[in-house]
């Protein structure tokens, strides 16, 4: 009995040796991929926060997570911009948050999904360019304000999700 009990933990150790070692090179990869962006610790938060970062394998994947935490992300600025516009509130910025509504609307529904398209057919420059349009896209709609926008917070995290994303694709 007590020779059936040790070859029971002993498959049980190897078995859960060999499920948590793919966990270990997946932290591996993206702490070595986040390393290298202008925000490391907030690249592995926002890649460790999406559940199917437990299977990306490659620097790709990662882009393709990223990509999809910037369309999550630019929401949040998005439904205020809509929300004021249509509520009627600050008519002293109305054609700013206008502007800026568009923007995001292009960088979720266009920019984004191009941008992970790139990644997934292997091509990089592509995926850096649409990568660079959403940085540039985002600071655009922070700069048309002049220091009064009501959504300064919501553009600095979608600017650096933007950044963190062209960094990783420039590493491809």
């Amino acid at each position: 009995m007590k020779h059936f009990s040790l070859n029971t933990l002993l498959c049980t150790i190897v078995v859960a040796s060999i499920a948590i070692a793919p966990c270990e090179s997946d932290d591996k990869l993206i702490t070595q991929t986040c390393n290298k962006t202008p925000y490391p610790a907030q690249c592995v938060s926002y890649i460790k926060a999406n559940y199917k970062s437990n299977d990306v394998k490659s620097v790709a994947g990662l882009g393709i997570i990223m990509a999809q935490d910037f369309q999550l992300k630019a929401e949040a600025p998005q439904h205020i911009l809509l929300k004021m516009i249509s509520a009627g509130k600050r008519p002293d910025i109305r054609f700013e948050m206008i502007a800026c509504l568009g923007n995001y609307n292009y960088l979720i529904d266009t920019t984004m999904p191009e941008a992970i398209d790139a990644f997934k057919l292997g091509k990089p420059g592509l995926a850096e360019a649409y990568a660079n349009t959403a940085a540039i896209g985002v600071s655009n709609c922070e700069k048309r304000f002049n220091g009064n926008s009501p959504i300064t917070n919501e553009n600095n995290i979608t600017h650096e999700i933007a950044l963190i994303l062209l960094a990783i694709a420039k590493q491809l």
